[in-house]
Order: C-alpha cells, then sequence, then structure tokens
C-alpha cells in the first residue's frame, strides 16, 4: 500500500467517479484503476463496486475511508518531517475552519505564516457546520482547525486563542442609536438572517431571548457573504463579528456594540501527536501573544 493508491482510493469515495477522480489526480482512468485494483488485492476486499454513471463504495470501502485518511496524513507528515528544508517546515498544511473565523482570524494568520514558511502550501477548508470542524480533524481531513468554544471531543486537543464581539449593524440611513445598544430595543426589528444552525446564531438568539427580544428574520440568505450587502442596501440589520463589523462600518453601515455585550470565544484545535512540522509552526505562531492581540476582532469604536 503507498501513497499513491490512498489518493486515488480518496478522490474516489469523494467525488463518486473513477473518470472524475483520475482527472482530479492527474492521471489516465486506466492508471487508477490498476492502481486501486492493486490496493484491493493488497487489502483483500473490494473497496469500489462500478455503476452505470459512477462509482460507489462498497461497505468495505465506506469502512476503509477514514483508515485512509488517517494513513495518508501520516505518510505526509514523515515526507514532511523527512523532508524539511534547512530545518524548515516544509510540504502541505490543511487547515478547517468556518466561515466568519476563515475571514477574522485565519486569513491573517495564513498571511503571516506564508511569509514566515513560503515552502508550506496551505489548503483551507470552510465548512458552515460547527460540528464537522471537530470530526474533520478525527478523520484526518485536516490536522488544525479554528472553530468557536466549546469544540469538545475525546482525543482533540482545544486551546482557547480570542474572542470576537458580536455587534448590531443597521443600514447607513439608520438613525443615530446609542452605542452600546440596549438589546431590548432590538424588539421588532427587521433582521437579515443566515439560513442553516450555526453556533454564532444559536449565541445571538440566546442572547435576544434572554432580553426578551425574539428576531424578526424578514430576509434569509444561505450565504453569509451577502449578509452586509443587504445591510447597507437597506434590506434590515444584522448581527456581525470580529473585523466584518469594522469592514461594514467602513462602508457606511452604522454599527453599535450590544449592552450587555456579546462575545463569542473561538480556539485552534488538533489531535495531539499528528502534528507535522508546519502544522506545529502554525499552532504555535497562532498561540502568540503578540499575534493574538493582532488577530482579536475587537469593537468598532476607537
Amino acid at each position: 500500500m503507498n501513497r499513491q493508491q490512498l489518493e486515488y482510493f480518496l478522490a474516489v469515495a469523494e467525488r463518486g467517479s473513477l473518470g472524475h477522480a483520475a482527472v482530479a489526480a492527474g492521471v489516465s482512468q486506466p492508471s487508477l484503476s490498476q492502481a486501486l485494483g492493486t490496493l484491493e488485492k493488497e487489502l483483500g476486499a473490494a473497496l469500489v463496486r462500478r455503476v452505470r454513471r459512477g462509482a460507489v463504495l462498497t461497505p468495505a470501502g465506506h469502512a476503509f475511508v477514514p483508515h485512509a485518511r488517517l494513513l495518508l496524513r501520516e505518510l505526509r507528515r514523515t515526507g514532511d518531517v523527512l523532508g524539511q528544508l534547512d530545518g524548515r517546515p516544509a510540504g502541505e498544511l490543511d487547515l478547517v475552519t468556518t466561515p466568519v473565523l476563515a475571514v477574522d482570524p485565519c486569513a491573517l494568520l495564513l498571511g503571516r505564516f506564508r511569509g514566515l514558511h513560503p515552502e508550506v502550501r496551505v489548503r483551507v477548508r470552510v465548512t458552515d457546520r460547527d460540528a464537522e470542524v471537530r470530526d474533520m480533524l478525527a478523520d484526518g481531513r485536516a490536522e488544525v482547525g479554528v472553530g468557536y468554544l466549546p469544540l469538545d471531543a475525546d482525543g482533540i486537543v482545544v486551546r482557547a486563542w480570542a474572542e470576537h464581539e458580536i455587534m448590531a449593524v443597521f443600514p447607513p440611513d439608520e438613525p443615530p442609536l446609542p452605542d452600546p445598544l440596549p438589546v431590548r430595543l432590538l424588539a421588532g426589528r427587521e433582521t437579515v438572517g443566515v439560513t442553516g444552525h450555526s453556533r454564532q446564531r444559536e449565541l445571538v438568539g440566546d442572547h435576544l431571548a434572554a432580553h426578551g427580544v425574539r428576531p424578526r428574520i424578514t430576509v434569509e440568505v444561505a450565504h453569509r457573504e451577502m449578509v452586509i450587502p443587504l445591510v447597507l442596501a437597506g434590506a434590515g440589520m444584522s448581527f456581525v463579528a470580529g473585523r466584518a463589523a469594522r469592514w461594514a462600518a467602513g462602508q457606511g453601515a452604522r454599527v453599535c456594540r450590544l449592552d450587555p455585550p456579546l462575545r463569542q470565544p473561538y480556539g485552534l484545535a488538533y489531535v495531539p501527536g499528528r502534528l507535522s512540522p508546519a502544522a506545529r509552526a502554525l499552532a504555535g505562531l497562532a498561540m502568540a501573544p503578540e499575534h493574538t492581540e493582532r488577530v482579536d476582532g475587537g469593537s468598532v469604536g476607537g
């Protein structure tokens, strides 16, 4: 069993087609099929069943997926350790996070990291499900995760990093508002919300409910990137965290802290013993006190 076989198998598992997997892997379909057949012989089990419109995993194939990911991760980690250039991290690094955290703090962190370690290729996976950050670490799809807390799971180390302050964002033509803004004054406000469940949506809902306020969602969007443009266009108010609030204020939105304030802590997560040199360097950089101060979203006001 080798790295190439594992990569080809996982490409088929993720794409449901030998042809699409071959294109993604940059090889011919016959070569991919041959490697896959060799892997099946070595394991003594059929992993993939060809069907009319693609390929599906057998029960053995489904069972092998998490093991294949972890084996591939370990092979890459070993290669990265052996292939370090002059003692500096090299190779690949997979990070998983959520949409808001991808922008702040991950973009700034990764920009600084790449400046220090240009030999490392970074892949960022973004999920709308907070729980998937934990799941992708557990099954080897990612080495490092950044997620809102709590992010508890057996076998995963979580290190508190910083926090976002969640603020109320209003259209530019909104009359002057007190800052901080008492939560009770948000009753009845037309609100732009995001479809689905997230830790942030739950936190905001609980905070409002604790003060007798029920959000009145008048526009609901599937893509979080639409929220601020909709607010700027006058579709309603919303709740925004971290640097996104500063950006909205710079575009003309009225942004207020909440009274009482609403803060959401986030942290860095990983499985101990599985970190490559690049992942260890990233974790060390994230936890450095001077960097924690830079990436913390803070508040809009001076």
